[in-house]
C-alpha cells in the first residue's frame, strides 16, 4: 500500500501554494496560483477546487488536506474569523473548500503562523521538541507558542501578536494597529523602513535615500558600515531580544526559531545583538535551557501540510 500523503494550502496575500508531501516532509507536488485577493469568494473557493481535485485524483493515497490562512481562524469550526488582506471575515473556509470537493476529505484549517510552527516542529528545526517558541519576521512580526506539543491558543483565536505589544506607548513611532512603539515598528520589515525614514535627517552622511529605501538596501548598507542602517539594524535586533526574553520568561521554551524573509535576509546582523539583549533580560535558569535557530523550512504549504498529521 502507497504511503500515505497530505495536501498543504497556504494561502496568502499574493500567491495561493499548494503541495502533496508525506509524514517525513517529502514533498511529492508543488504548485501554486497567483491570489488575486480582490476577487469575490466564490471564485476564489472554485479555483483552489481546481487544484485540489486533480490532486485528489492523481495521488489516491491522500489522507488530509490542511490549510493556513493569514489571521486569526477559528480551527475548530473552520472559520477565518479575519483575513484582512483577503477582504474576508467570518468565513466558513473549510466547509465551503470541503462542498466542492469530488471525494470527501478531512480537513483543518488554522492560522498560518501555527500551520509555520506546527510544520516546523514535525519536519524542521524544532522536530523533537515539545515546547518551542516560533517567530515569524517580515513584512510584520507575528508568532506562535508549542507548549507540551500543542499549539497554544486563546480566548479570541488572536494568540501570540508580539508584533502589537508596546515597547515605546509614548513616543515610539504609530502603528497601523492604533497604537506607537509596537515592537513591530522596530523589528519586521515595514518597522525598520519607517525607523530609518524618521532618522534620515539625522544622518546626512548615510547612503540610504528617503526616495528609494527598502529593506534590501538597509541590511546590505548595514553590512557595509552604514551608521543609519547598522543603527537601525542593531535597534531591531535588540527589540527582538526583549520579545525573546519576555516570551522565554512566560513560557520557558527549549528552542525559538525564528522565520521569514526579512529574518533569514538579516540573521547575520541580527543573532548577535538578539541574544546579548535577550540574555540581559531573562532569568538566568531560562535563558540557560533555550537555544535559537533559523527555520529550516520555507515552504508554507509544507508547513499547512502537517497540519493533518499534527490533528
Amino acid at each position: 500500500m502507497a504511503e500515505e500523503l497530505t495536501i498543504g494550502l497556504d494561502i496568502g496575500g499574493t500567491k495561493m501554494a499548494f503541495v502533496a508531501a508525506d509524514r517525513q516532509g517529502n514533498i511529492h507536488h508543488s504548485s501554486s496560483l497567483p491570489t488575486e485577493a480582490r476577487a469575490d469568494f466564490d471564485h476564489t473557493l472554485n479555483r483552489i477546487a481546481g487544484q485540489l481535485n486533480p490532486l485528489i485524483a492523481r495521488y489516491e493515497n491522500v489522507c488530509g488536506i490542511g490549510i493556513g490562512v493569514p489571521g486569526p481562524v477559528e480551527s475548530v469550526r473552520g472559520i477565518a474569523l479575519h483575513a484582512a488582506n483577503l477582504g474576508w471575515k467570518n468565513v466558513g473556509l473549510r466547509d465551503a473548500i470541503a462542498e466542492r470537493l469530488r471525494r470527501p476529505l478531512p480537513i483543518y484549517l488554522d492560522n498560518d503562523v501555527n500551520a509555520g510552527a506546527i510544520g516546523e516542529q514535525l519536519f524542521g528545526a524544532a522536530k523533537g521538541v515539545a515546547n518551542c517558541l516560533y517567530l515569524i519576521v517580515g513584512t510584520g512580526l507575528g508568532g506562535a507558542v508549542i507548549s507540551n506539543n500543542r499549539i497554544l491558543r486563546g480566548a479570541t483565536n488572536s494568540e501570540m501578536e508580539i508584533g502589537h505589544v508596546s515597547l515605546d506607548p509614548i513616543n515610539g513611532l504609530p502603528c497601523s494597529c492604533g497604537q506607537r512603539g509596537c515592537l513591530e515598528m522596530s523589528a519586521s520589515g515595514s518597522g525598520i523602513v519607517a525607523q530609518a525614514l524618521n532618522r534620515i535627517a539625522d544622518y546626512p552622511d548615510s547612503r540610504l535615500s528617503a526616495k528609494t529605501i527598502t529593506t534590501h538596501e538597509i541590511i546590505r548598507l548595514a553590512g557595509n558600515g552604514d551608521a543609519l542602517a547598522a543603527t537601525v539594524m542593531n535597534e531591531a535586533a535588540e527589540a527582538l531580544g526583549i520579545a525573546c526574553a519576555w516570551c522565554v520568561n512566560l513560557f520557558n521554551p527549549a528552542l525559538i526559531i525564528f522565520a521569514g524573509g526579512l529574518a533569514r535576509a538579516s540573521w547575520h546582523l541580527l543573532e548577535k545583538p538578539l541574544r546579548q539583549s535577550m540574555r540581559a533580560r531573562c532569568l538566568p535558569m531560562n535563558y540557560e535551557a533555550v537555544t535559537v535557530s533559523l527555520s529550516k523550512l520555507t515552504d508554507g504549504a509544507l508547513g499547512a501540510s502537517a497540519l493533518v498529521w499534527h490533528q
